[in-house]
C-alpha cells in the first residue's frame, strides 16, 4: 500500500471514530458531516487503490522484467 492510501485509510476510521463519539453527544444531523467525510476518504481510498492497481497490471510481466534489468545493470 501506499502512503496516500494508508493516509485515507486512516482518516476514514479517524473521522467514523470522532462521528460515533459526535453523535453519542449531539444528534444525528448535527453530526452528519463527520460522517460524510468518513465515506469520502473511504470512496477516496477505493478510488487511488483501483488506479493503481490498473497501473500495475497495464504493465506487461515483460516489459516489467525489462526495467527490473536495466535497474540492476545500472548498479
Amino acid at each position: 500500500m501506499k502512503l496516500s492510501e494508508i493516509l485515507l485509510l486512516s482518516g476514514g476510521a479517524g473521522f467514523l471514530i470522532l462521528w460515533i463519539a459526535e453523535y453519542q453527544r449531539t444528534t444525528f444531523t448535527e453530526s452528519y458531516w463527520l460522517l460524510m467525510l468518513c465515506l469520502g476518504c473511504l470512496l477516496a481510498f477505493q478510488y487511488v487503490k483501483n488506479k493503481r492497481l490498473e497501473r500495475e497490471k497495464a504493465i506487461s510481466p515483460t516489459i516489467k522484467q525489462m526495467v527490473e534489468d536495466r535497474k540492476k545493470k545500472k548498479k
